[in-house]
């Protein structure tokens, strides 16, 4: 028996296993504590600091503030957005990215990203919600407006929240990171007035 394709694969395995345990060590965190490398309560200055000027810039009714920037990321291009409301700083952050339905294997694409932020996390397991055809791959679904995928990351130790998602209806993967403080407000917002 030629041993040499079992060492091949097995030094590939080998390198593979430990690229990813050099990039758990280097990002890896036991707390969702910001985004983008920007810790919850961060004031505009501290992001304008850190990025440079936003793109662009929008003030909304309900009091937050966003500042959005092109980036790449992971490879790919990206739009990174920072949600800030008055005295609390930097409340939500979130990642958005087209995927590729003409190149296929929307899986793959989707599951970069999912495990991109396993990886950031890897002592908070992650619940997964999928939703489409079995008939039709990932893509097929997606372009007929009927797939959906999710994996959702919660801190029990400080009630943040991460969310990779591809929303029904749409050809784009959303990394969306919530804090405690940003979950709380959403809930006052949404509360019935007496």
């Amino acid at each position: 028996m030629n041993a040499g394709p079992i060492v091949v694969i097995s030094a590939t395995l080998l390198l593979l296993t430990g690229a990813s345990d050099l990039f758990a060590q280097r990002h890896a965190s036991t707390s969702i504590d910001g985004f983008g490398g920007v810790p919850w309560g961060a004031s505009s200055e501290d992001i304008v600091a850190k990025f440079g000027e936003p793109a662009q810039v929008d003030s909304l009714e309900n009091g937050i503030v966003v500042l959005a920037y092109r980036e790449d990321f992971l490879g790919e291009p990206a739009v990174a957005m920072f949600a800030l409301l008055g005295d609390e700083g930097m409340i939500k952050g979130q990642h958005t990215l087209k995927l590729h339905l003409e190149e296929g294997d929307c899986e793959a694409q989707y599951r970069l990203y999912r495990d991109y932020v396993t990886l950031s996390y890897p002592l908070i397991p992650p619940v997964e919600n999928y939703d489409y055809p079995f008939t039709e791959d990932f893509c097929t679904a997606l372009q007929n407006r009927r797939g959906e995928w999710a994996n959702q990351w919660v801190d029990r130790s400080n009630g943040s929240v991460v969310t990779v998602i591809v929303p029904r209806g749409t050809d784009e993967v959303r990394l969306i990171y919530e804090s405690a403080t940003f979950l709380s407000w959403l809930d006052s917002e949404s509360a019935p007035e007496d």
